[in-house]
């Protein structure tokens, strides 16, 4: 799949520490094998902030000057929970969550949604989870040991001390991100 001409697909997001990567990867290691999920790779881990979908170049430029005025205090990320939305009995979406840098990332994906619709880019109507996706699933009931795994994920922390704007890029082996 690609891009309408010219077109850039993008979002804004945070994206895990190197170490946190590391871990992370290791967990889907473990998991891959339990059930039959489109699994996100290494290079895939982030925690999106605002979807922005397909953008012309001009919008791309209006967007990255408007994000250059969000200014991010650092803070610490904890994420120690799995889910799925809608749920675990029907999962479309796997992720990690957690208390820590909750109330931070809500409050960062607002600031980043007032300095974008700024730069023209309609408000978010939906509210904000803040979440890391693991997986993506057609929505069946889950395998009782995908389950178990998911009652017992690691911890996973870092710092945050910024965002990044992301391309996204379809292809048929998956999305393939780049920071802008």
């Amino acid at each position: 799949m690609s891009e309408p001409a010219g077109a850039i697909r993008a979002f804004v997001a945070v994206l895990p520490s190197e170490a946190a990567a590391l871990e992370m990867e290791r967990l889907l290691t473990r998991l891959r094998p339990l059930a039959r999920c489109r699994w996100v790779t290494r290079a895939q881990l982030h925690v999106t902030l605002r979807f922005l979908g397909e953008l012309p170049p001009a919008a791309v430029e209006r967007v990255r000057e408007a994000l250059a005025s969000v200014a991010v205090q650092p803070f610490d990320i904890t994420l120690n929970r799995a889910g799925a939305f809608p749920s675990l009995d029907r999962p479309r979406t796997i992720w990690l969550a957690g208390g820590r840098g909750a109330a931070e990332l809500s409050a960062l994906a607002g600031r980043v949604d007032e300095a974008l619709s700024g730069a023209g880019i309609p408000r978010e109507t939906r509210p904000f989870r803040p979440h890391l996706t693991l997986a993506r699933s057609d929505g069946s009931s889950p395998p009782p040991a995908l389950r178990k795994a998911l009652e017992r994920v690691p911890s996973f922390a870092w710092r945050c001390s910024g965002f990044a704007l992301m391309r996204s890029q379809l292809t048929p082996q998956g999305a393939v991100y780049a920071k802008l």
